[in-house]
């Protein structure tokens, strides 16, 4: 104790020094902690910026920034997928099935409705169809109650169904075989004839669902069919397009083709009537005399019908991203 005395100063400065250096090696500790850090950020960044440097595109430099460039291509073809919108129109749902939720009876009564509308528009463009057809709703033509989950679906697609018949029957095609569409429900959906394998295919810009029309008809007709389908305000899309011949003999409900153009008839004169007096003779022809008529009409064109099955995809836009 008596050194303690003598020597207090001296204890306390070594007692405050040691207590500093603990303070001073934490305070290294951290700092050392902290270099650490910010060394390992510094490779991070630098690693970033060597795997950015080596890819294509390059991301640029003081002279070429393809960043920006990017970004300004990117809302270049925003601003043009806005403008496209309005091309590819929405196509109403048959009930309408914007205003909310439809019920069996709704769906049922619309079917029955719309059947009946196209099979007045096909007799009202000469346009035959299969006997007694229904539209590819054949299973669902006696139904009252509906899957739950496949009457929006339904409306969906028997609204596309007419938009598309309106367009064909349109261009006054002869004869239309079938349309076939996507399953909607595996437990209702039971005539096969009225379905394809496909599906509809969800993209982020939109869907396409897939149809298919098979039908019978003349050049004439099939360029009017393709012309309405590029000209309409719905997003029709033709996949793929199937011709073969039809024999007029093999198949009794082929329209027959237009009956063929005969030749012109040379018009009689009275001034050049021979025999008669009164009457010049006709001037001399000029070259070579045209032959004689055989009193029967010479066929220009005999254009043959053929089958046409055309794939279309109807494009349904997806509402824009907020």
């Amino acid at each position: 104790m008596a050194w303690i005395k003598r020597n207090l100063f001296f204890l306390i400065g070594s007692l405050i020094a040691v207590a500093l250096m603990v303070v001073g090696i934490f305070y290294l500790l951290a700092q050392l902690n902290d270099k650490s850090q910010v060394t390992e950020g510094i490779l991070k960044q630098y690693s970033d910026l060597k795997e950015l440097a080596g890819k294509k595109p390059h991301p640029g430099n003081d002279k070429v920034d393809n960043i920006k460039a990017a970004r300004e291509q990117d809302a270049t073809l925003r601003d043009y997928i806005k403008k496209e919108r309005a091309v590819f129109q929405h196509i109403d749902s048959i009930p309408d099935t914007s205003a909310g939720k439809i019920s069996n009876a709704d769906f049922a009564r619309e079917l029955r409705n719309t059947v009946a509308e196209l099979r007045r528009s096909a007799d009202a463009s000469a346009c035959k169809l299969p006997s007694d057809y229904y539209f590819t709703f054949e299973a669902q033509r006696k139904s009252l109650i509906f899957e739950a989950g496949t009457l929006e679906p339904l409306a969906n697609h028997l609204g596309e169904i007419k938009a598309l018949c309106d367009l064909f029957f349109a261009a006054k095609i002869n004869f239309l075989d079938s349309i076939q569409r996507e399953i909607v429900s595996t437990n209702q959906d039971t005539n096969p004839s009225d379905y394809l394998t496909r599906k509809t295919v969800s993209t982020p810009l939109a869907d396409l669902t897939p149809y298919q029309f098979t039908f019978r008809c003349f050049s004439a007709e099939l360029a009017q069919v393709l012309a309405n389908l590029a000209t309409s305000p719905d997003g029709f899309l033709v996949e793929s397009i199937n011709v073969e011949p039809v024999a007029t003999t093999d198949d009794p409900n082929i329209i027959n083709p237009p009956n063929p153009v005969p030749a012109p008839q040379p018009i009689q004169q009275p001034g050049f009537q021979r025999g008669r007096p009164g009457f010049n003779n006709p001037p001399p022809a000029m070259g070579n005399p045209a032959p004689a008529p055989s009193g029967r009409p010479v066929t220009f064109l005999n254009e043959k019908p053929f089958r046409v099955t055309l794939l279309i995809l109807v494009v349904k836009p997806k509402p824009p991203a907020k």
